[in-house]
């Protein structure tokens, strides 16, 4: 996966890891992100960094909901400086989603996704890929395979 710099154009490989219990707690006031992470603690938090970093870009909280053979997106977040038009870094919510996509598939899910989005950042998502069902947003089959493509490269398979 690659996390690009936008002010100079310097592709860098990224890394999505999984966040030790412990480690969302400490994440409360946490300047970097909006978000009061800590209230994710009980379930899976992903954290996607530069290859060799300590510096978190973006967050994911997912939990696994087998009897509908889907992921849930609980809360997604990209740090203060890489979110708008001055971002220094981007592919950070893509590569995300396209992680959570993959593991969709790894699990027989057919990469099926699914979070609740804020009202007025629905055209963000779509722009993903996701389709509206209901109040929640979806993505899978093709339309996961398409963003694990673009964001975790050829190299990834399903």
């Amino acid at each position: 996966m690659k996390i690009i710099n936008t002010r100079t154009n310097k592709e860098y490989v990224g890394e999505i890891e999984k966040v030790k219990k412990s480690d969302v707690r400490k994440l409360k006031g946490n300047k970097d992100f909006s978000f009061d992470w800590s209230l994710e603690a009980e379930n899976d938090v992903y954290k996607v960094k530069r290859e060799g970093e300590n510096e978190t870009l973006g967050l994911m909280s997912i939990s696994d909901i087998p009897k509908e053979k889907r992921i849930h997106i609980n809360l997604i977040e990209v740090s203060k400086e890489n979110i708008g038009k001055g971002k220094k870094f981007k592919n950070i919510t893509g590569n995300l989603l396209a992680f959570a996509c993959k593991m969709a598939f790894k699990k027989g899910y057919d990469g099926f996704l699914s979070l609740l989005p804020k009202s007025k950042i629905v055209v963000v998502y779509i722009a993903y890929g996701f389709k509206a069902f209901g109040k929640n947003l979806a993505i899978f089959m093709t339309a996961a395979k398409n963003l694990i493509s673009k964001y975790l490269g050829d190299d990834e398979e399903v």
